[in-house]
Protein backbone atom coordinates (compact mmCIF):
# COMPACT_ATOMS: atom_id res chain seq x y z
CA UNK A 1 0.00 0.00 0.00
CA UNK A 2 2.34 2.73 -1.33
CA UNK A 3 -0.16 5.62 -2.08
CA UNK A 4 -2.70 4.89 1.17
CA UNK A 5 -2.91 4.49 4.94
CA UNK A 6 -5.00 1.46 5.75
CA UNK A 7 -7.80 4.27 7.68
CA UNK A 8 -7.17 6.40 4.82
CA UNK A 9 -8.66 4.24 2.45
CA UNK A 10 -11.42 3.17 4.36
CA UNK A 11 -12.56 6.74 5.33
CA UNK A 12 -12.26 7.41 1.74
CA UNK A 13 -14.70 5.03 0.14
CA UNK A 14 -16.92 5.44 3.64
CA UNK A 15 -16.99 9.02 2.45
CA UNK A 16 -17.95 8.71 -1.23
CA UNK A 17 -20.72 5.84 -0.15
CA UNK A 18 -22.30 8.65 2.14
CA UNK A 19 -21.74 11.51 0.16
CA UNK A 20 -23.58 9.33 -2.67
CA UNK A 21 -26.54 8.99 -0.25
CA UNK A 22 -26.70 12.56 0.72
CA UNK A 23 -26.74 12.81 -2.84
CA UNK A 24 -30.05 10.72 -3.59
CA UNK A 25 -28.14 7.65 -4.89
CA UNK A 26 -29.74 3.82 -3.21
CA UNK A 27 -27.14 2.04 -1.98
CA UNK A 28 -26.30 0.09 -5.36
CA UNK A 29 -25.68 3.65 -7.21
CA UNK A 30 -23.06 4.55 -4.39
CA UNK A 31 -21.67 1.30 -4.67
CA UNK A 32 -21.12 1.92 -8.34
CA UNK A 33 -20.14 5.56 -7.88
CA UNK A 34 -17.43 4.03 -5.22
CA UNK A 35 -16.66 1.54 -7.86
CA UNK A 36 -16.14 4.81 -10.48
CA UNK A 37 -14.32 7.01 -8.37
CA UNK A 38 -11.98 4.39 -7.03
CA UNK A 39 -11.17 2.41 -10.21
CA UNK A 40 -7.43 3.24 -9.73
CA UNK A 41 -7.17 2.55 -6.34
CA UNK A 42 -8.80 -0.93 -7.26
CA UNK A 43 -6.10 -1.86 -10.00
CA UNK A 44 -2.85 -0.85 -7.51
CA UNK A 45 -2.98 -4.19 -6.00
CA UNK A 46 -4.48 -7.05 -3.97
CA UNK A 47 -4.25 -5.16 -0.27
CA UNK A 48 -6.25 -2.19 -1.81
CA UNK A 49 -8.51 -4.26 -3.91
CA UNK A 50 -9.60 -6.17 -0.76
CA UNK A 51 -9.38 -3.18 1.49
CA UNK A 52 -11.62 -1.30 -1.03
CA UNK A 53 -14.21 -4.36 -1.69
CA UNK A 54 -14.64 -5.90 1.93
CA UNK A 55 -15.21 -2.16 2.92
CA UNK A 56 -17.98 -1.31 0.21
CA UNK A 57 -19.85 -4.77 0.62
CA UNK A 58 -19.81 -3.58 3.78
CA UNK A 59 -21.42 -0.31 3.27
CA UNK A 60 -24.26 -1.87 1.42
CA UNK A 61 -24.88 -4.70 3.61
CA UNK A 62 -25.61 -2.03 5.98
CA UNK A 63 -28.56 -1.05 3.76
CA UNK A 64 -29.87 -4.01 3.05
CA UNK A 65 -28.62 -4.95 -0.67
CA UNK A 66 -25.19 -6.27 -2.05
CA UNK A 67 -24.52 -5.28 -5.63
CA UNK A 68 -23.96 -8.72 -7.51
CA UNK A 69 -20.74 -7.20 -8.76
CA UNK A 70 -19.80 -6.66 -5.13
CA UNK A 71 -20.47 -9.65 -4.06
CA UNK A 72 -18.83 -12.01 -6.94
CA UNK A 73 -15.59 -10.54 -5.62
CA UNK A 74 -16.28 -10.09 -1.93
CA UNK A 75 -17.00 -14.04 -2.11
CA UNK A 76 -13.74 -14.91 -3.82
CA UNK A 77 -11.70 -12.72 -1.28
CA UNK A 78 -13.52 -14.32 1.70
CA UNK A 79 -12.70 -17.69 0.07
CA UNK A 80 -9.06 -17.16 -0.57
CA UNK A 81 -8.03 -14.60 2.40
CA UNK A 82 -5.02 -15.17 4.81
CA UNK A 83 -4.70 -12.71 7.60
CA UNK A 84 -0.61 -13.53 7.09
CA UNK A 85 -0.34 -12.85 3.97
CA UNK A 86 -1.48 -9.20 4.50
CA UNK A 87 -0.07 -9.16 8.13
CA UNK A 88 3.81 -7.47 6.53
CA UNK A 89 2.20 -4.85 4.75
CA UNK A 90 -0.27 -4.03 6.97
CA UNK A 91 1.01 -4.12 9.92
CA UNK A 92 -0.56 -6.56 12.36
CA UNK A 93 -3.46 -4.74 14.14
CA UNK A 94 -4.75 -3.38 10.65
CA UNK A 95 -4.37 -7.01 9.34
CA UNK A 96 -6.49 -8.05 12.29
CA UNK A 97 -9.40 -5.59 11.92
CA UNK A 98 -9.32 -6.45 8.00
CA UNK A 99 -9.81 -9.71 9.52
CA UNK A 100 -12.77 -9.04 11.68
CA UNK A 101 -14.23 -7.41 8.86
CA UNK A 102 -14.23 -10.23 6.65
CA UNK A 103 -15.20 -12.64 9.05
CA UNK A 104 -18.31 -9.80 9.61
CA UNK A 105 -19.02 -9.35 5.62
CA UNK A 106 -19.04 -13.28 5.75
CA UNK A 107 -21.71 -13.66 7.95
CA UNK A 108 -23.74 -10.82 6.55
CA UNK A 109 -23.71 -12.46 3.25
CA UNK A 110 -25.63 -15.40 4.25
CA UNK A 111 -28.71 -12.76 5.28
CA UNK A 112 -28.21 -9.91 2.67
CA UNK A 113 -30.54 -9.33 -0.80
CA UNK A 114 -27.64 -9.76 -3.88
CA UNK A 115 -29.19 -7.38 -6.29
CA UNK A 116 -28.06 -7.45 -10.33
Amino acid sequence: MQDWEYNELIEYVDEVFINSINDGLNALQAGGRCLYELANVIEEGDTEKTIFYICLAHLQIDKGVLSSRIYEVVDSIVQVYDIDRFGNELGFDDAKDLSERIESVKTKLQTVAIIS
